[in-house]
């Protein structure tokens, strides 16, 4: 997928994906987490990453797109991917058929992606609270304000609603934009076998 020219200003107008934007909300994910310690963990050759990154962040964005809490920048650069309130991903019918299709993808590797879910599970709170899958930016268009913007539309409605918010920092860097947004580290969590630590990022609702 081509991305919006880098040497053009960048829109920040933000709007809700719908299924007409599966292919191009897949494919920002896949561009920001390509190289996130989460997913070097997951898939830690390189051509193995290639080969299955795009097809398993298809299936998650095409859950989260089906939600209806999923917003993109108008180039389509940035993506925030919420669970909304009370919800999961997937329905109780839905969650065979994605087993199913995740462990055709991941084949004998399907094992470590059942650890990481299980290690996400055993740390994410419980009670309503907006829950943000995805945020990501294209890396050729991070350091643009996407990613604040993107949260903060929705950071708005929560506070409206008094409803908090989670989120699992994977780098400092991108913890550190959930602090300046008035997420609090409740503390940190490692993958399996030596994989990469995550921070549990909480956020109250705020006046």
């Amino acid at each position: 997928m081509t991305f919006t020219d880098t040497t053009q200003p960048t829109d920040l107008s933000i709007r809700r994906a719908g299924p007409a934007d599966r292919e191009t909300v897949a494919a920002t994910i896949t561009a920001a987490f390509f190289d996130d310690p989460v997913t070097r963990w997951l898939l830690p050759d390189v051509d193995r990453r290639h080969a299955v990154a795009e097809p398993m962040f298809r299936l998650y964005a095409d859950s989260n797109v089906e939600l209806g809490e999923t917003y993109l920048t108008a180039g389509g650069n940035g993506v925030a991917a919420w669970l909304p309130p009370g919800k999961q991903l997937l329905t109780p019918e839905q969650e065979a058929a994605f087993a199913q299709a995740t462990e055709e993808l991941f084949g004998s590797d399907a094992s470590r992606l059942l650890q990481l879910e299980e290690t996400f599970g055993q740390h994410h709170p419980t009670g309503d609270l907006w829950y943000l899958n995805f945020l990501a930016t294209v890396p050729a268009f991070q350091g643009r304000g996407i990613g604040s913007v993107l949260l903060s539309t929705m950071l708005e409605r929560a506070d409206q609603d008094g409803i908090p918010a989670y989120h699992e920092a994977t780098t400092l860097r991108n913890r550190a934009l959930y602090e300046r947004h008035g997420y609090v580290n409740q503390g940190e969590f490692c993958l399996p076998d030596g994989g990469p630590p995550l921070w549990r990022m909480w956020r109250e609702p705020q006046t």
